[in-house]
């Protein structure tokens, strides 16, 4: 499966499970990785709306 085909994957199962905060990390981590910095940050925030204390999202978004 191809970045795009897995970034679109999880994006899809999100759209089904908009509160999954570790769907939505996965995603941020990924694009991050790739090169999709605000992509990131913008999934990181999401994720970070729905668990606020979550440290490993906070060094994500910091990084992202």
């Amino acid at each position: 499966m191809s970045f795009d085909e897995t970034v679109d994957s999880l994006r899809e199962a999100l759209r089904h499970s908009p509160e999954n905060v570790p769907l939505r990390r996965h995603l941020a981590e990924l694009l991050l990785k790739h090169g999709f910095p605000d992509q990131a940050e913008t999934e990181f925030r999401a994720a970070l709306n729905l668990d606020p204390d979550h440290a490993e999202l906070k060094l994500g978004l910091a990084e992202a």
